[in-house]
């Protein structure tokens, strides 16, 4: 079987480590795919590995990108994620980007936030790279959102805490109050930036 062709017109994003792209055959899904070469993480490997445990164990997934099969391309091995769109179908923004542009409420955002983390807590889920850009905030009716995580899971590398992760509750739940203490200080930062009127959001 051909590889799956990707080509500028499906880009959607570029991070440190993937690309991603509009999946060329279904809209609902997107493709990630490494751009780094050399020695690099591969979060692929990781993410895909670590949403298999938690479904293994029963987790519940509900805020999180979806994630499916590897798929060959031309870009080389792509992993295959849920899209997130709002209720309209239209994309869904980063969280970070409905923070800097005002458009759902301090307190909005602080019933989302808590949601969130109750949410993570409640199910031992691992959320690493706690950028706001990583978390997507879905318009799921007029007057609704849900905050969904699409990337940072898992850890950023293989090794002994990773398994220590996934073995011992207690650590996880240590790292999860660490990259949380992150999180919150990286929203403080950016709302402090909002109300101040300042915009250095170079990524959104």
């Amino acid at each position: 079987m051909s590889s799956l062709v990707l080509d500028k017109k499906y880009f959607l994003a570029k991070g440190g480590e993937r690309t991603c792209y509009i999946h060329p055959h279904d809209e609902t899904k997107v493709i990630k795919v490494l751009h780094v070469r050399g020695k690099h993480n591969n979060q692929n490997d990781l993410e895909y590995f670590y949403i298999q445990y938690l479904r293994r164990h029963n987790k519940d997934l509900s805020q999180l990108s979806q994630c499916y099969n590897y798929i060959d391309t031309n870009k080389g091995k792509g992993l295959v994620f849920e899209r997130i769109v709002d209720f309209d179908e239209t994309s869904s923004k980063s969280f970070r980007y409905m923070l800097a542009n005002q458009i759902i409420s301090l307190e909005e955002q602080e019933e989302l936030i808590n949601e969130l983390k109750q949410y993570l807590e409640t199910n031992y889920i691992l959320f690493i790279d706690t950028s706001l850009t990583n978390i997507f905030c879905q318009k799921i009716s007029k007057d609704k959102y849900k905050l969904i995580i699409v990337d940072g899971l898992g850890a950023k590398r293989t090794g002994l805490k990773f398994i220590l992760y996934k073995l011992s509750k207690l650590y996880t739940k240590y790292k999860i109050k660490k990259q949380w203490t992150k999180f919150m200080k990286m929203y403080n930062k950016d709302i402090k930036r909002m109300q101040l009127g300042q915009r250095p959001f170079t990524r959104l």
